[in-house]
């Protein structure tokens, strides 16, 4: 049972022969019930000041779970963001890597479609070199098989204008 201040200050006690004086320990027992009093009212302000902070503990703690979740909520981000990034740095690098693929076919195919090209110029030109030594090997043979008197002017003073008009093409 607790004895509050004013229990303290109102207590009475029974009269005996030899006692105490009723004043002094009416005295005494105002200064205890005072001192209770006052001791009460320290308790309660102590009690209300260790409730603000421990209430205030609370909110720190809370404000400390917060922040760390928002570290972690931001860790998790950055990586994610990270690896957003490294996939579409190797995505750029693939494409790069085939473009130049696709570039570099492209090339090969330029290259062998020029070097088939200059195979057929080659012998298209070996033909109408063939041809043309043909044709002069024919005009020859008929200068040797003509009368002497019936020939022209010698083959260093023919000009253009007695050569035959048309030469047969390399598509013949």
């Amino acid at each position: 049972m607790d004895l509050t201040p004013l229990d303290i200050e109102h207590a009475t006690f029974e009269s005996a022969l030899v006692g105490f004086r009723k004043a002094s320990v009416r005295t005494y027992l105002e200064r205890v019930a005072r001192t209770q009093e006052q001791l009460v009212r320290e308790h309660r302000a102590l009690r209300d000041e260790l409730d603000g902070r421990e209430a205030e503990i609370d909110e720190l703690r809370e404000a400390e779970a917060e922040l760390k979740r928002a570290v972690i909520a931001a860790e998790r981000i950055g990586n994610e963001m990270k690896d957003v990034a490294r996939r579409e740095a190797e995505l750029i690098v693939e494409r790069a890597r085939a473009e130049a693929e696709a570039h570099a076919r492209e090339a090969q195919e330029r290259v062998r479609e020029a070097q088939a090209e200059l195979a057929r110029l080659e012998r298209s030109q070996a033909l109408v070199r063939e041809q043309l030594r043909g044709q002069l090997t024919a005009f020859l043979r008929a200068l040797d098989a003509a009368p002497s008197e019936r020939r022209g002017p010698p083959a260093a003073a023919i000009g253009e204008d007695d050569l035959p008009e048309r030469v047969p093409s390399a598509d013949r």
